[in-house]
Formats: C-alpha cells, structure tokens, sequence
C-alpha cells in the first residue's frame, strides 16, 4: 500500500525527470547563440540599402536594413558562429556597390562593420 509520503516522493522524482527530460529537448531544439553584429556608417552620405547574407549546409539567410543614416549605428543578429565569415554589400545612393566578406577572423561574439567612403571594414 501506497502512503502520502510514497506518492510525494514520486511525484516530486517524475516532475524532476520531467524538468530534466525538456531541458535535454529544448536544448536540441533551440538555435545556438546569436552572432551579434554592430554596423557603423561612417560614409558622407545615407546608404539606401545594406545586405548581409551568410549561409552553412542547411539554410541560407539574408538581411536587409534600409535607409542607414550618416553616422547611424544599428546592431542585428546573425544565426552564425564567429569565425566563420559573412557578406556585406552597401547599395548606394549613385547606384554604386561596395561588398566585403567580413568576420572570417574573429572569435569574438560582437562584429563591428565600418563602411567608410574607401569600402566596408571589420574591427575585429
């Protein structure tokens, strides 16, 4: 016969395993970290269009951010792993486009982008 202290104890050891057995499954399911990634116009004039694309062996993904203003600073995330390079490509105003692959050196979780009038560059 089962007492009030039997089913406590296993009430308490099947939530625990419970806890236990979802942390494994999220942590499977969840994507890994976020690479940050902080882009500074540093050029004299507005930048209309901005693409970021970066891909491994099973997805491919591209950002755009639109209207970077003189001197703005936006930071977006990155499904990427440091180390592991990207694409930056500047449309501009005249029609122009400056592109660099950027990040392929860093260890660092936070990339840091200039797009300067002499092309785009990475600080790290």
């Amino acid at each position: 016969m089962m007492t009030f202290k039997h089913l406590l104890a296993a009430g308490v050891l099947g939530l625990a395993a419970g806890a236990f057995g979802m942390n494994l499954w999220h942590g499977h399911q969840y994507p890994g970290r976020p690479l940050f990634v902080e882009i500074t116009n540093m050029r004299e004039a507005n930048i209309p269009l901005l693409k970021i694309e970066h891909g491994n062996d099973f997805s491919q993904e591209k950002i755009l951010l639109t209207q970077l203003q003189v001197g703005e600073t936006r930071i977006v995330t990155l499904n990427h792993a440091p180390g592991k390079g990207y694409s930056v490509e500047a449309q501009l105003a005249d029609g122009k486009k400056e592109e660099a692959c950027v990040g392929k050196m860093s260890d660092s979780w936070v990339n840091r982008v200039i797009i300067t009038g002499n092309g785009i560059f990475s600080k790290d």
